[in-house]
């Protein structure tokens, strides 16, 4: 027997969450200008590579960059409508000059001041006037804001996650709420990164482990039956 095989029959499937308006929360990670393809093709051009090979190279990503705003679009209207808080997080500096940003992203050279291009919400899913939205200014958003104490004054104790990077800003969301004691759902088809490689690793990595894998429709279910 391979390693891979014991551990598929040693595993542990995590159940679904359940949904409740009183102790559930969506929480959209990153859904901001800076994950679109154009910010990727900005990068590709500053490197030296042409726009139109950037394009080229990019439309898979941005096919599958559409589809998961689309999907958490469906599960943010629903939401509003039946009640269930939705929480914002975007990653931004607090000063013009950036001059706050996280060490990691400063080796990174990756900047987002306030007003910036890439900080803007995606219009789509973009908050409305009384939702929370909080800032963080590196990858994770429990390391990067007041979101679990913002959780546990609410009450809530499931949570759905949604956005960008799948396997940077969300991953790490996920896993650091997960470890706070929270249920947590990824919803697959409502996160994307540039290459669906590096998302199936971290569905591989993290489902049934540090949460469950649900779809849009198996959410939407839930919510739609409150």
């Amino acid at each position: 027997m391979k390693l891979e095989e014991m551990l598929a029959k040693m595993a542990v499937t995590r159940p679904p969450i359940r949904i409740s308006k009183d102790t559930t929360a969506m929480v959209l990670i990153d859904m901001q200008v800076l994950a679109a393809p154009s910010h990727v093709v900005a990068g590709a051009v500053a490197s030296g590579i042409s726009e139109e090979d950037a394009w080229e190279a990019i439309r898979d990503y941005e096919d599958r960059f559409n589809s998961a705003i689309a999907n958490a679009k469906k599960l943010l209207c629903a939401c509003r409508e039946k009640g269930i808080v939705p929480i914002h997080i975007r990653v931004q500096s607090y000063s013009g000059g950036a001059r706050d940003t996280g060490r990691l992203h400063k080796k990174l050279n990756f900047f987002c001041p306030p007003g910036s291009e890439w900080s803007a919400w995606l219009p789509d899913v973009a908050p409305l006037p009384g939702e929370i939205e909080l800032v963080k200014t590196c990858s994770g958003a429990v390391v990067g804001t007041k979101i679990d104490r913002i959780l546990r004054n609410m009450g809530i104790t499931e949570l759905f996650a949604v956005g960008f990077y799948t396997d940077q800003c969300v991953e790490t969301t996920v896993r650091d709420l997960a470890d706070c004691g929270y249920d947590v759902a990824l919803v697959t088809d409502a996160t994307a990164t540039e290459t669906s490689k590096r998302k199936a690793n971290t569905i591989e990595n993290i489902v049934n482990v540090y949460c469950s894998g649900e779809s849009t429709e198996d959410i939407l279910k839930k919510i739609r039956s409150l």
